[in-house]
């Protein structure tokens, strides 16, 4: 069975009674018409916000409604043990990642959802959320964009404005890559004379690397998949999808821009961000939210990160535009063979999809809400304005059944590389290494796509010739200054006490770091 992993404010309260839907009233239910409403953890505040959603609904239409919390880790195999037999296990309404939609709808296991088109009022919601809901290139829709996930870049506040990096200086990936190196070369250190990374990308067993590349591959203008003649094939081996690898790759394996990678995994380097020893981190929008949590309850409140505080710098833009990850989960109702709950199912549906219900879920876990009326609320917090900006320019992954299937050999290939680059020193066999492992991938996605088309004869060589390319580096001149006055001072006291070159080379970041600094507020 395929394993499908995790896909994983406040402001002013407005009245959105504007854009919510009405319930069909129902009284004195039966016990028997008692709801079950299945949902995944999904972080701080899910439980106690949906238990007060499902008591509101109660209270309206008479109808209780069971509340079960599954761990994402085991939740596709428990829905799909819930859909085994009559399916009578299955609840009444569902939570479903957003790649997960196109697999149960294509094994009809959850209904359509086409006869509540009107009453959804599918125009509200982004269409990049909405590709979800059904099948490519097959009509109708079975599912409702609940919240949604974006892949931001996050930047240490305090260390970035100590630097004097600006937004600009990272606008390209060459200026991005720029930007790494030169962090790299001053050698930044914590308060505590910890080493600061300036970057961390997920090397070592992890199931968000596919998650991770997608920006570098879809900015450079490639992807995962495409249809030609045939069908619908790997496009691993597009010219444009290699050059967004060997962006990405370039970056895991280089011990200065992200010096831990091929030894930790996405959680590793969200905790070393978090305790201030990584500049960057490309990461989720719960992020924002868990700020005004105490660690005890879950949260950041009073960690290292939250006392530099958090910035939210735009994706860096590779030739095909600037282009951001968007994940996310969905709402469905799943069929069953007795359609007596049908009618309550669908108003416990649409009371969930109410604007201020949605609104009030996506405020508790921090994740973005799928309704586009609401997210324009959202953007008055400066927080989330550069978050809405990357979702009108994200991408989900591909809607289809395969999906899940194939993001398993990419979360392997990303993994396996990472493996390669940590194990491999010499460049032309790392190279190999490689490119082997992106042509296995490519056939792997092709039989399981049953695309008939032939592997090229010299598939290995042609994406070796794409990874020795050098990506070009453009460093900040601030930056340079700044390192190259750490290596004069390395060089001056090179005979010296080592006590006293640690410190004299940390006086002169200070420095440097204040003179910068200094300078930017005053032209401010």
């Amino acid at each position: 069975m395929m394993n499908f992993l995790k896909h994983k404010i406040l402001v002013p309260v407005v009245a959105l009674c504007a854009v919510a839907f009405c319930v069909q009233p129902l009284f004195a239910q039966k016990q028997a018409d008692t709801l079950s409403f299945w949902l995944m953890d999904n972080g701080l505040g899910s439980q106690k916000t949906v238990q007060k959603i499902v008591k509101k609904f109660q209270k309206e239409t008479g109808v209780a409604v069971n509340v079960r919390q599954l761990n994402w880790a085991q939740a596709f195999d428990e829905i799909s043990k819930a859909f085994e037999g009559k399916a009578e296990n299955a609840p009444d309404v569902l939570q479903l990642g957003s790649t997960w939609v196109a697999h149960f709808a294509a094994a009809k296991k959850i209904r359509s959802v086409d006869f509540m088109m009107d009453r959804m009022d599918s125009s509200r919601f982004f269409a990049e959320g909405f590709k979800n809901t059904h099948i490519a290139d097959e009509p109708g829709s079975y599912s409702a964009p609940w919240f949604l996930d974006v892949r931001a870049l996050y930047a240490n506040e305090r260390l970035w404005n100590d630097l004097g990096i600006q937004k600009e200086d990272v606008d390209s990936y060459p200026q991005f890559l720029g930007v790494l190196r030169g962090v790299a070369e001053t050698e930044l250190k914590t308060s505590k004379g910890e080493p600061v990374a300036p970057f961390g990308l997920p090397g070592k067993d992890d199931w968000t690397g596919p998650q991770q590349m997608a920006p570098f591959v879809w900015s450079y203008g490639g992807d995962f998949i495409a249809r030609d003649s045939l069908g619908l094939r790997s496009a691993l081996l597009d010219s444009n999808t290699l050059f967004g690898l060997a962006a990405y790759l370039k970056v895991l394996g280089d011990a200065g821009m992200a010096p831990y990678s091929l030894s930790e995994n996405s959680v590793q380097n969200a905790n070393r961000y978090i305790q201030a020893r990584q500049l960057f981190l490309c990461g989720t929008s719960e992020l924002i939210r868990k700020m005004a949590f105490s660690i005890e309850e879950g949260g950041l409140k009073a960690t290292p990160i939250a006392e530099d505080g958090i910035m939210v710098v735009p994706p860096p833009a590779g030739p095909a535009g600037r282009i951001s990850f968007v994940g996310g989960s969905h709402l469905a109702m799943p069929v069953k063979r007795n359609t007596s709950k049908y009618a309550l199912a669908e108003n416990l549906f649409m009371f969930l999809l109410q604007a201020n219900n949605i609104d009030a879920y996506s405020r508790s876990i921090g994740f973005l809400p799928a309704d586009k009326s609401i997210v324009r609320i959202w953007n008055q917090d400066e927080r989330y304005s550069t978050l809405v900006e990357s979702l009108e320019n994200g991408r989900a992954f591909p809607n289809i059944p395969e999906w899940g299937t194939i993001e398993g050999v990419l979360i392997h290939m990303s993994n396996e590389m990472g493996a390669a680059l940590s194990t491999t020193k010499d460049p032309s066999e790392r190279r190999h290494k490689l490119a082997e492992l992106i042509m296995k991938a490519h056939a792997d996605i092709n039989q399981i796509l049953k695309y008939k088309g032939e592997l090229p004869a010299e598939g290995v060589a042609m994406v070796e010739g794409v990874l020795v390319k050098d990506i070009p580096e453009v460093v900040p001149s601030n930056l340079q200054q700044l390192a190259a006055a750490v290596k004069n001072s390395a060089q001056d006291v090179s005979t010296t006490n080592p006590a006293l070159v640690i410190v004299l080379v940390l006086s002169v970041l200070g420095c440097v770091a204040f003179t910068i600094r200094r300078y930017t507020l005053r032209d401010e």
